[in-house]
This record gives structure tokens, C-alpha cells and sequence, in this order.
């Protein structure tokens, strides 16, 4: 009996040390897991927390891109969703003026990950605030650009586009930097006949095709290279509070215009009539812009004090027997160079046509002409959660 009890007790106490052995594995088995689980979701969280992020910005990228076509854009603020490899997640973002300056807007761009269910497993969302304001854009690029079709066509003499910086001087011979360009991408959108030679580069629009967008006659040449814009050039439709001071129609003799700022239905110079500057001069005009005879004496022949801004979608002629010199800006306006001494500034137009024994000769100094009938939204100031540090 006694061996007999001793063995039992020895298989009960075996029994007894496997079970708590058993257990432990267990115990040590379910905190290892838990221990890991634990690890995967603040993985998993902090993952979604840097795509939120990210989200985020991009909703302020998405936010600028909108107010840089659209002044008055107040946001989107509902979800947008934006599932891709990178992750999943969305954005909302909204915007507002300050009271102060309204040229000021705040973008608050939130971000979600992996949506914007705060139930939803490893739920991050992430606020990014940016500040930025609208500040004056300079309005002149090319030599010339026009919204859609850009025709230029030399008969006797060379019909050209050029390049000079009228800071340095005026103008003695033709540089390279004579671009022209167009947003359009139909065949044919820039078109050079005859004996034409633009020292520059002609650009059509994003996706388009070059060798289909930009016809070059036989006798036409393009001393830089054909290509595509990066992106549509944006042009608004220019405006002014000034009152009208009805046409200005001189036919002969010389009217002469101060310095400062004027608002025309029309303007037309013709005959052996002549329209003289003093200082620098911009002229906006509600109509039809003819300069033909003795056309406009700009002063000291510097094309950046004149600007003449087209609030409307009439027709703009060049045909003088004298040289323009400024900055014409157009876009809504059909823009005609047939003027024997041509155009040394720069042109904005919708469509643009260069006949005869015209040329243009682009200023480099109008590269600086800032207006604020093109605003651009610049950003002044950043402010975000750190992506990267927990609850930072």
C-alpha cells in the first residue's frame, strides 16, 4: 500500500507541476500576445496618424489650387476620399477670410485615415492650418500668348518675335528669349506662314502634341524649341472702379495724357493723330482699341510705362505707322499687329494675328510688371501637428 500511495502521490504531483507549467506557457503566451497586439495597433495608429497627415496636406494643396483660380473658393468641406497604395484616407478642408485684409485667407485642411469614421479601426485625424494671402502677379511671360489660336504671317520682310531688356537700353538687335505660347492644344494653334522667324520658344498646351499644335510653314522658322506648357496659364478678365471718361478718339494733332491711371469706352488714334505720354500711364478701355496713324508716344520709349488692360472682348489693332511700346493685355480680346513699326513690350490676348511687315519685339523688363488684375496665392505661414511624435 505504502509504494502504492507513493506513486500516486508522485503521478499527482507530476500532474500538478505540468498543469503549472502548462499554465504558465499560457499566462506567458497570452502577455506575449497581447504584448504584440498591443505593438501592431500603436503601429497601425502611428502609420495612420502619418497618412492623415499627409491627407491633410494634400488638402491644402487641393485648397490652393482652387483659390489660385477661384477668389472667393470658401473650401470643401465635405469628405473627399483619397484611397490609393499609399495608404487610405481623405480630407476635408475650409476657408476663410480675415476681417482685417481681405486679400488674407486661412486654410484648415483636416486629415483622416483610414476615413473619417472615428470608429473605425487605428481611427487617426490630423488638423493642418496654413495662413497665406493674394499678392500682385506679374502679367507678362512671353512675347505673346493667346488663350487660343496665335497666327503669325511675314510677306516682304521678315516677319519677326524677338527679345531685349530695355533696362540695359533700347533696342538694337533681337535676343532669344522671344517665346510665344498658347493654352490651346488644337492642330494648327500656333501658326507661323511666310517669312517668320520667332527667336524663342513656341509652347502649346499641357498634353498636347507640338508637332500637330505648331504649324511651321516653309519659309517659317523657330529658333528655339517647340513644346508644352507645365500647366494652363491663367488669365483673369481684367477690371477697374475708375469711371469712364467716355471714347478718346484723337484723329490730329497731339493730346497728351499725365501720369496716373484712365478708363476709356474706347480708344482710337488714326489720321495724323497722336497720343502722347508723360510719365507712366495705364489705360483701361471697355471697347475696341484702334492705334493707327501716328499711333501712341510712350515715354522715353519704355514699354513698362504704358499698360493698356481690355476689360472687354473687342478688337484690339496695332497698325501705326510709328512703333508701340508697352504691355497690352487683352485676354478676352482678338489682338491684330499689322503696324509697320511694331510692337516692342509684350501681348496677352484670346487669339492673336501678326500680318505684314509686323513684328514684336519682347521686353525683358516687363517680366517685373506686376498688377493686381492677377493675384496669386502665396503662403505666409504653417502650422501642423507633428506627424512623426505621439501626441506632440
Amino acid at each position: 500500500m505504502n509504494a502504492y500511495a507513493t506513486r500516486q502521490k508522485e503521478k499527482g504531483f507530476i500532474l500538478v507541476v505540468v498543469f503549472l507549467v502548462v499554465l504558465l506557457v499560457a499566462i506567458f503566451s497570452l502577455v506575449f500576445f497581447s504584448r504584440h497586439n498591443t505593438f501592431l495597433q500603436a503601429s497601425e495608429r502611428n502609420r495612420n496618424k502619418i497618412v492623415a497627415f499627409n491627407m491633410a496636406e494634400n488638402g491644402v494643396d487641393f485648397a490652393i489650387t482652387q483659390l489660385n483660380t477661384d477668389l472667393n473658393y470658401g473650401g470643401t468641406p465635405v469628405y473627399v476620399p483619397m484611397n490609393g497604395t499609399a495608404g487610405r484616407g481623405g480630407f476635408t478642408v475650409s476657408v476663410t477670410r480675415e476681417a482685417a485684409n481681405p486679400m488674407v485667407r486661412i486654410i484648415q485642411a483636416t486629415g483622416f485615415a483610414p476615413d473619417n469614421n472615428s470608429a473605425s479601426r487605428a481611427y487617426q485625424s490630423v488638423p493642418v492650418v496654413v495662413y497665406g494671402m493674394f499678392r500682385p502677379s506679374n502679367l507678362f511671360d512671353f512675347a505673346v500668348f493667346a488663350e487660343n489660336t496665335l497666327t503669325l504671317t511675314g510677306t516682304d520682310k521678315m516677319a519677326s518675335v524677338d527679345s531685349y531688356d530695355s533696362r540695359l537700353g533700347p533696342y538694337t538687335s533681337g535676343g532669344s528669349d522671344g517665346d510665344i505660347g498658347t493654352n490651346s492644344i488644337a492642330a494648327g494653334a500656333i501658326t507661323l506662314n511666310g517669312k517668320t522667324i520667332v527667336q524663342g520658344d513656341a509652347l502649346i498646351g499641357p498634353s498636347g502634341d507640338p508637332d500637330d499644335g505648331v504649324d511651321i510653314g516653309p519659309n517659317a522658322t523657330i529658333a528655339g524649341t517647340t513644346g508644352t506648357l507645365t500647366e494652363l496659364q491663367d488669365y483673369p478678365t481684367p477690371s477697374t472702379t475708375l469711371p469712364s471718361s467716355g471714347d478718346l478718339a484723337v484723329t490730329t494733332g497731339t493730346q497728351t495724357l499725365m501720369p496716373g491711371t484712365y478708363h476709356y469706352d474706347s480708344l482710337s488714334i488714326s489720321g495724323n493723330g497722336t497720343l502722347s505720354l508723360t510719365g507712366q500711364v495705364i489705360i483701361y478701355v471697355s471697347g475696341p482699341v484702334d492705334i493707327t496713324g501716328n499711333g501712341i508716344v510712350t515715354a522715353d520709349n519704355l514699354p513698362t510705362n504704358l499698360l493698356i488692360y481690355v476689360t472687354t472682348s473687342d478688337t484690339v489693332k496695332v497698325a501705326g505707322n510709328g512703333s508701340f511700346y508697352g504691355g497690352i493685355y487683352a485676354p478676352n480680346s482678338l489682338v491684330k499687329n499689322d503696324g509697320n513699326g511694331g510692337i516692342f513690350g509684350a501681348v496677352v490676348s484670346k487669339d492673336y494675328v501678326q500680318t505684314g511687315n509686323s513684328s514684336i519685339h519682347f521686353d525683358l523688363a516687363m517680366t517685373e510688371v506686376e498688377s493686381d488684375q492677377r493675384l496669386v496665392f502665396e503662403v505666409t505661414a504653417w502650422q501642423e501637428q507633428n506627424s512623426l511624435t505621439w501626441n506632440t
